[in-house]
């Protein structure tokens, strides 16, 4: 059952044209104003965005500890410092009232906080947005470090 429902949503994704710009354009102001508030450490703004059952598995995750809820985002975000973020590559599917957008979030990060060596990191991300009541709430975020091409 859990097959042909995987086959069914895959199906429907690839029947999905290129996002429309409007989509495009909307979602891009969403992470920005997501990753502006991190930044900034904008409390208010961060609970308005990150839905009540937000999950992640990001860069801090390990296989033991895969995924973090809300509460220990949110603390996580509130503490460390993070950078503005820039916003490219994004793209939407939309199924109803969920949109999947991926994009690349690039950030300038002191040494020894992510990284050793800190400096651009850029992070493929993949987020699941729903929209409740004409306002859209992230539920879900996938990301990790972009890595350099294998040589071949």
């Amino acid at each position: 059952m859990l097959t042909i429902f995987w086959l069914a949503l895959s199906l429907t994704f690839a029947a999905q044209p290129g996002a429309p710009a409007s989509d495009v354009e909307e979602f891009t102001r969403l992470e920005r104003q997501w990753m502006d508030a991190l930044a900034a450490k904008d409390e208010a703004t961060l609970a308005k965005i990150v839905a009540p059952e937000f999950t992640i598995v990001g860069t801090g995750s390990t296989p033991d500890d895969m995924v973090a809820d809300r509460a220990s985002w949110m603390r996580i975000a509130l503490l460390r410092p993070f950078p503005k973020h820039e916003v490219t590559n994004l793209r939407v599917t939309r199924v109803g009232g969920v949109a999947i957008v991926q994009c690349v979030l690039a950030g300038i990060y002191p040494p020894k906080s992510l990284t050793q060596e800190g400096g651009t990191l850029r992070f493929m991300t993949t987020d699941v947005w729903a929209n409740r009541s004409g306002s859209w709430q992230v539920i879900s975020r996938h990301s990790s470090l972009a890595q350099p091409p294998v040589i071949r």
